[in-house]
Order: structure tokens, then C-alpha cells, then sequence
């Protein structure tokens, strides 16, 4: 098995406090993904409250409190390419790459981009 890393190619504020966290934030994030294989594969984004502070420059590494998958990416065949569920890990979001039913682990997907995530810090 083999854990494909996400590379973040862009980030956007969505919005600012966010209902239940004192200084909660929502960010769009744009990923992309080399080569995946399926079954044999699980996908990760790391880093992601570091790429935020570094995007943002105010210093403060936020804490990710959570993501979910808002659009696909395609990839270089034209497949769409959806991030299933996803687990918090420190700094990390960790899960598998999905077909349109968004929960069927795809079998083969070339380089894929596009993959948008909505993630929620703390900071």
C-alpha cells in the first residue's frame, strides 16, 4: 500500500467565525494528486493548517478541526476524482480517492487536479 500525498495548490478564505469555535475558520483548499492506484492506495494532505498560516502570514498555525470534499478534480483521462471521507490527523487529512458515488474507492486514476476540500481550523 502505498499513500499518495495531495499537493495544496490553492487556498481561499470561505469564512470567518465559524459557529461553535471562538476563532473558527473555513477555508476552500484546491489539491492535487499524482498517480493513484486504488484499493492498494490511501491518499493524504499534509500540512494543512501550516500551508493556511503560510498563505495567510498572521502567524498563527491554525488547528484543522475538519474536512469534507465539496468538488471533484479530474483527471489527465477525464475521470472525476472525489476525496471520500476524511480523518483528521494532527495536521493532516487522511482518506481515499472515490468515484461520483462518493464512497466507491476508485480503481485506477492517472494524476488528478481540482480536487476542492473544505476544511474548518481554529486559530
Amino acid at each position: 500500500m502505498a499513500t499518495i500525498s495531495g499537493s495544496i495548490d490553492g487556498i481561499s478564505l470561505l469564512q470567518s467565525n465559524v459557529s461553535g469555535l471562538a476563532n473558527g475558520k473555513a477555508y476552500l483548499l484546491s489539491v492535487s494528486f499524482p498517480a493513484y492506484t486504488g484499493s492498494a492506495d490511501d491518499m493524504k494532505i499534509a500540512g494543512v493548517g501550516a500551508a493556511i498560516a503560510a498563505h495567510t502570514k498572521s502567524g498563527v498555525t491554525p488547528t484543522l478541526v475538519g474536512g469534507i470534499c465539496l468538488n471533484p478534480g479530474i483527471d489527465t483521462n477525464g475521470q472525476k476524482v472525489w476525496a471520500g471521507a476524511l480523518t483528521v490527523s494532527t495536521d493532516d487529512l487522511t482518506g481515499n480517492l472515490v468515484t461520483s458515488d462518493r464512497n466507491t474507492e476508485i480503481t485506477t486514476s492517472t494524476a488528478c487536479s481540482g480536487v476542492q476540500v473544505v476544511v474548518v481550523v481554529d486559530e
